[in-house]
């Protein structure tokens, strides 16, 4: 069929970047992918006619759930899971300003442990990443760190981060954080924001490999590492202090968020968070302050750790060599 003509999933298709096959990662079936883009077989054989990267034999075809869920993210239907999941989970972002600055209190928990199902031998080493709203106002309290097998926890003590032997480790604490709404006076600054703004770049679900690749943001595509990083490097071009900073948003607990923090020039340091510049697009209704390029605005949802882009916020090493299981529990309080 002729792309003008084309089902939306086509037309969806061409807007987005697929995974390369070096990353490529078949772990969903026909049925399950067709479920996932809420389209029939047919609509499904069309989409691997045109590009959309498969492997298997003709009707056993499997698919990266990734390029599934970019997919239906910008599908426009409204009738996917994803879409629904995605206006859920970030539907706080059509609050008022008043209630995206208010203080709020969370629940934190963040475990590592070891991903070999056999579990890991001696010297197992573990390390996760301390909240830290303090920097942004907010406070850090009863933060505790239990290793397993431990009789009780024990305090975690001032570092960026707590460390311990075994095959897991926990961290947990009580947050309070709370929200801001500076302006921006640097006029370089606000002129990338607009940039940024005006490129209309498309967030996408990305393997790891290509998270915080900096390259993407020229084909119109980033996540909220690589728009982190791209964006600090453009201020510290115009002579702008920037750095990265990475940690968690209340609501997301189990994606690494990332944004950048600037010195105005007024001398106060700022947060800049392009994450919800990228999904404006499939948040309708979102406030427009979150989007405002000359707004810092920093939401009382955001819990930064000392850690840049590129670090990890929980790591396991062992003999076993697998890949740790990481977990973040964010329930909130009031």
């Amino acid at each position: 069929m002729a792309r003008a003509s084309a089902h939306p999933l086509l037309r969806a298709l061409d807007g987005i970047l697929v995974i390369p096959p070096e990353h490529h990662r078949p772990d969903t079936g026909r049925a399950d992918a067709a479920s996932m883009l809420a389209c029939d077989q047919d609509a499904l054989s069309a989409l691997i006619r045109h590009g959309l990267p498969a492997t298997g034999g003709r009707g056993r075809e499997r698919f990266d759930s990734r390029d599934l869920f970019n997919l239906a993210l910008y599908s426009g239907s409204g009738r996917t899971a994803v879409e629904r999941g995605v206006a859920s989970a970030l539907r706080w972002t059509r609050s008022s300003c008043e209630d995206l600055i208010a203080p709020r209190m969370s629940r934190f928990e963040l475990r590592v442990a070891c991903g070999a199902p056999e579990g890991c031998g001696p010297g197992a080493r573990n390390t996760l990443a301390r909240p830290r709203t303090g920097a942004y106002g907010g406070k850090v309290r009863q933060v505790r760190a239990l290793p397993a097998g431990a009789a009780r926890d024990v305090p975690a003590g001032p570092a960026a981060t707590a460390r311990g032997s075994g095959p897991a480790l926990t961290l947990s604490a009580v947050l309070r954080t709370v929200g801001d709404c500076p302006v921006l006076r640097s006029p370089a600054l606000r002129a990338i924001l607009r940039e940024f703004v005006g490129a209309e770049l498309r967030w996408l679900r990305l393997p790891e490999a290509m998270r915080n690749d900096e390259s993407l943001i020229p084909r119109g595509f980033a996540s909220c590492g690589s728009a982190s990083r791209y964006i600090a490097r453009l201020c510290r071009e115009e002579g702008i202090p920037a750095t990265t900073r990475i940690g968690w948003l209340v609501g997301l607990p189990d994606l690494v968020h990332a944004w950048v923090e600037v010195v105005d020039d007024d001398g106060v340091t700022k947060v800049i968070d392009p994450t919800f510049v990228l999904l404006a697009e499939v948040i309708p209704g979102a406030n427009p302050m979150l989007r405002d390029p000359g707004i810092a605005f920093r939401t009382n949802r955001l819990i930064p750790t000392a850690l840049g882009v590129g670090a990890d916020l929980a790591s396991h090493t062992c003999a076993a060599g697998r890949a740790p299981r990481v977990t973040t529990t964010l329930d909130p309080l009031t």
